[in-house]
C-alpha cells in the first residue's frame, strides 16, 4: 500500500513478524482486559491528510494509501483479513475452501451479515465489489490485486465509453466470480495457481458493498457515491453502505470523520462487540501542526505521527510506541519522461544519492538505509542483494553515478530536458527530504537543473496514478506479508502501481513463475525467483531504493488493546478489543 504522510520517515525497529508482539514500548497498551472502563468510550484520533484536511477517499475500491485504508477497514467488511500477525483470517466468509488443483476458491459467506441500515448482505454482494472494483469504466488504480482471477486482468484493460463496455470480457459475474445467494456462497476461479491470492483478497478491492447505494451516482463509476454513506435512510441514523464494525455518523470533508459502533454487524452476535462507541478523526493538513496539537494538551489519544525533528523527545514519552514495520522509501523516476527514459541517466541519479547522509541530517537516524526492495522482515529478503553496478555501501557512488550521466550527456549533447521532483506538502520533512535530494543531483551532475514541484497529497496521488509526475518520493508498506506484494504488484510492466512506467521483461518473466507457485514444498523455490527479479529491478532502476523504514506513534496509556501492526494498521480483528480505560 502506498505510504502517504502518516509514515514519511520512520524509526529503524525492524524484526521478524514472529516477535512482533515483543515490541510494543507503550505501557499497557496491549491490555485487553476491560476492567475500569471509562464512561465515555470515545477514541479521539489525530490523522494525517496530507497536505488536505480530508482522506483521499473512502471508496473500497480505489483507496491506495495509508491514510485512507484504515478508516475504509473500519467501515467496510471483506471475506477474509489479516490478523494481528498478517496471516489469513476468516471474516465475511466462516469458511474458504480451495480445489486440489489451486484453481477455484470458495468462499462460504457468514450468515446474517447486514449493512448499518439493516439490509441484508449476500454473496452476490461480494461478487458486485469484486466486478466492480475491476470495471474498466471505474479505472480503479488498486484492480490489480484482483488479477489472479481468471480473465481479471482482460476486463480492466477493455475499452470504456460512457459506461459501455466494449471487448471480449464484459463482467466476471457469471464467468469467474460466481455467486449463490441461496448457498451463501462465492465461487472464484483463478487463471493459474497463485500463492497469494487469499492475501491479496484481504485488500478493499473486495469489500462488500451495497449496490444501491453505489450505483446512486453515474452508476458507481467514481467515488461521488460516498458522499452519502452517512445518510440516514433507514430512520435510525444508522448510515448506509457499509457492513463492518463501525458506520460513518459524519465525514464534513473539513477535516471530521466520526465512526459510530454499527448495532447492525455480524461480530456482536458472535461475541465480538466493540468496547468503543465512537471513534472520532480529526484530519490534520499539515503533520507538524497535529503533533504539537497532541503533544500540547489532551484533546486527542493518538497521534499517528511525530515529526522527525521531535522524535528524540517523543522516544521518552510513556506513551510511545515503536513496532515493526515492513515499508521501504524510494525515489520513482518516470521512464516516460525524458531523461529518465535512458538507463544512464536514471543510474546517475540513483547511484548519487547518500543515503547515509540522508538518513542523518533529513531523517534524524529514524530509517535504515537500503538497496532493498522487499524490506527485512518479509519473506522472500534478499541478503545477497546490492544496488546497480554491484555497488553495497548506502553512501552510494559519485564516481560511478557521473560515469553514467557523462554518457547519458554525450547522447543529448549535453542539452538535458527540464527536471521536477515532485513533493507533498504535508510537513516540514517532506519539503527537507525533496530539498537535500534536489542538492544532490544538482551538485554532482552537471546540467542537471532539478526544482522541486509542491503540492497537496490528494492532488499528487492522482497525477501519480496518471502516471504523468516527473521525479517523486513513492514509499510502500505491506499490504500482506509476500515478496508478491513488495514486486510484481508495483513493477510489472502491466501493473496498475507501475506508475512511472517500468519495464523490465526478464522480471517480469521471473515474477510470473514466481506468483504461479502454490506449493508450499516449493516456496524456497519461488522465493528465489523473487530475488533474481528484485536484484534486475534494482539494476535498472524501476525505481531507486533509498531506506527501510520502522513504524512509531503516541497513543495515551488510558488507551488499552491500541497496537499497529507490521502493515502499521489497528488490525480489524483487534478493534473489539479497543477501549478507554478509566483516568
Amino acid at each position: 500500500m502506498r505510504l502517504g504522510l502518516r509514515k514519511l520517515s520512520l524509526p529503524g525497529l525492524l524484526v521478524l513478524l514472529g516477535t512482533f508482539a515483543l515490541l510494543v514500548s507503550a505501557c499497557g497498551s496491549t491490555n485487553t482486559s476491560s476492567g475500569n472502563l471509562a464512561k465515555n468510550q470515545v477514541f479521539n484520533i489525530a490523522w494525517a491528510g496530507g497536505g488536505s484536511p480530508d482522506i483521499a477517499t473512502f471508496d473500497p475500491g480505489q483507496a491506495s494509501d495509508s491514510g485512507s485504508s484504515p478508516l475504509i477497514n473500519m467501515v467496510f467488511d471483506g471475506l477474509v483479513v489479516l490478523d494481528k500477525n498478517l496471516n489469513v483470517a476468516n471474516w465475511g466468509a466462516d469458511k474458504v475452501t480451495t480445489s486440489a488443483d489451486g484453481l477455484t476458491y470458495t468462499f462460504h459467506v457468514r450468515p446474517g451479515q447486514k449493512y448499518s441500515d439493516g439490509t441484508p448482505v449476500h454473496a452476490s454482494d461480494y461478487a458486485y465489489a469484486i466486478d466492480r472494483s475491476d470495471n474498466p469504466c471505474l479505472q480503479s488504480p488498486v484492480n490489480y490485486y484482483l488479477w489472479a482471477i481468471k480473465d481479471a486482468a482482460t476486463y480492466a484493460g477493455e475499452t470504456c465509453t460512457n459506461g459501455t463496455i466494449t471487448g471480449s470480457v464484459q463482467t466476471l459475474i457469471g464467468d469467474s466470480v460466481v455467486a449463490d445467494d441461496g448457498a451463501g456462497t462465492l465461487t472464484i476461479t483463478l487463471a493459474q495457481p497463485a500463492g497469494y491470492f487469499l492475501d491479496a483478497m484481504t485488500y478493499s478491492t473486495s469489500y462488500a458493498l451495497e449496490k444501491s447505494v453505489v450505483t446512486g451516482d453515474n452508476q458507481g463509476q467514481d467515488d461521488k457515491w460516498t458522499n452519502t454513506l452517512a445518510a440516514d435512510t433507514s430512520g435510525k441514523q444508522f448510515g448506509q453502505g457499509g457492513s463492518g464494525m463501525f458506520y460513518i455518523k459524519t465525514w464534513d470533508h473539513q477535516g471530521n470523520v466520526i465512526l459510530k459502533a454499527n448495532p447492525n454487524w455480524w461480530g456482536i452476535s458472535a461475541g465480538l462487540k466493540p468496547k468503543l462507541t465512537e471513534v472520532d478523526f480529526k484530519i490534520f493538513a499539515d503533520g507538524d501542526t497535529q503533533y504539537n496539537t497532541y503533544n500540547s494538551g489532551t484533546t486527542y489519544d493518538l497521534t499517528d505521527y511525530i515529526p522527525n525533528a521531535q522524535l528524540a523527545a517523543a522516544k521518552g514519552q510513556s506513551d510511545f510506541v515503536s513496532t515493526p514495520y515492513l515499508a521501504v522509501n524510494t525515489v520513482a523516476l518516470n521512464w516516460n519522461i525524458k531523461p529518465f527514459d535512458n538507463l544512464d541517466a536514471r543510474l546517475a541519479f540513483c547511484e548519487v544519492i547518500n543515503r547515509d547522509l540522508l538518513n542523518v541530517t533529513v531523517s534524524k537516524g529514524a530509517n535504515i538505509p537500503s538497496w532493498h526492495l522487499v524490506p527485512k522482515g518479509m519473506p522472500g529478503y534478499n541478503t545477497s542483494l546490492t544496488g546497480p553496478d554491484g555497488i553495497t555501501a548506502t553512501t552510494g557512488d559519485i564516481a560511478k553515478a557521473q560515469a553514467h550521466w557523462n554518457a547519458y550527456l554525450a547522447t543529448v549533447g549535453g542539452h538535458v530536458p527540464p527536471i521536477l521532483y515532485s513533493y507533498n506538502t504535508s510537513s516540514s520533512a517532506a519539503k527537507l527530504y525533496a530539498e537535500a535530494l534536489i542538492s544532490a543531483w544538482n551538485q554532482n551532475l552537471p546540467g542537471a537543473n532539478v526544482t522541486s514541484d509542491s503540492r497537496d497529497w490528494t492532488t499528487i496521488l492522482k497525477l501519480e496514478q496518471q502516471k504523468k509526475v516527473q521525479s517523486y518520493r513513492f514509499g510502500w508498506l505491506a499490504d500482506y506479508p509476500d515478496a508478491q506484494d513488495f514486486l510484481t504488484l508495483l513493477y510489472s510492466t502491466t501493473s496498475s502501481y507501475n506508475e512511472q512506467n517500468a519495464s523490465v521483461p526478464q522480471a517480469d518473466q521471473l515474477m510470473t513463475q514466481a506468483d504461479a507457485v502454490s506449493d508450499p514444498a516449493k516456496q524456497d523455490q519461488r522465493m528465489q525467483l523473487y530475488n533474481q527479479a528484485e536484484q534486475l529491478l534494482v539494476n535498472n532502476v524501476a525505481v531507486c531504493p533509498l531506506s527501510q523504514a520502522g513504524n512509531y506513534y503516541r497513543v495515551r496509556t488510558y488507551v488499552k488493546g491500541y497496537l499497529q501492526d507490521a502493515a502499521g494498521f489497528q488490525p480489524t480483528t483487534e478493534w473489539p478489543n479497543v477501549f478507554i480505560q478509566a483516568h
